[in-house]
């Protein structure tokens, strides 16, 4: 069955040049959406909001890491073949033949729509839908299996939800995060204003 579906999504490439252009963009642009929506997380919201956002922000990055380093040791150990490699398919992107389960992009963009939800952030669906999204272009565009591409919601949900839980633990960690960018403020005067400093309660 994850062979059929993947077939069913990605048979649908080649035919529309301008849905290949659309689903080659938005896998491509993840690492940038993602850059810019911690940025978002950390600037945009009103000071009210502000510790309770940065502190989402800080999650979702530790959430990512600890996502990716979990399949970076999968990838070590489990060596599943991309679509690519063991059939004819249509891909619109270059990609090494390393193991296709589970798919990093996945594990990147779930990561952060996981912690979002779990954090009740206002903005958890609109990012969910991203991800879900970013997910289906990379069996779209020739590069993963569905199973890839649940395996890595399903490793984002463990990990935000094991942060999330851990976040006592995590705190002195967090407050790290904080210190440094605390002394960013000393050389960047305008960043201040953006300061965690008498917000924390409001994580």
């Amino acid at each position: 069955m994850n062979y059929e579906i993947f077939q069913w999504f990605n048979g649908w490439s080649g035919h529309f040049s301008y849905l290949d252009r659309g689903m080659i963009f938005i896998t491509n642009s993840v690492p940038y959406v993602v850059i810019a929506l911690m940025l978002f997380l950390w600037f945009i919201a009103n000071k009210e909001k502000r510790a309770e956002k940065q502190y989402t922000a800080i999650y979702a990055v530790f959430s990512c890491l600890l996502g990716l380093f979990i399949n970076a040791i999968l990838h070590l150990v489990y060596y599943h073949p991309r679509p690519f490699v063991a059939h004819h398919v249509h891909q619109l992107i270059p990609h090494p033949a390393d193991s296709s389960f589970v798919s990093d992009h996945s594990v990147l963009v779930f990561s952060i729509a996981c912690t979002m939800v779990l954090r009740n952030d206002s903005w958890k669906y609109p990012i969910l839908v991203w991800a879900i999204i970013v997910g289906i272009s990379r069996i779209f565009v020739g590069v993963h299996y569905p199973a890839d591409v649940i395996g890595g919601a399903l490793i984002s949900y463990g990990v935000s939800m094991f942060v999330i839980q851990s976040s006592k633990k995590l705190e002195p960690l967090v407050q790290v995060v904080f210190y440094m960018y605390d002394r960013l403020t000393k050389h960047i005067p305008f960043l201040a204003k953006y300061n965690h400093k008498d917000l924390s309660q409001d994580r």
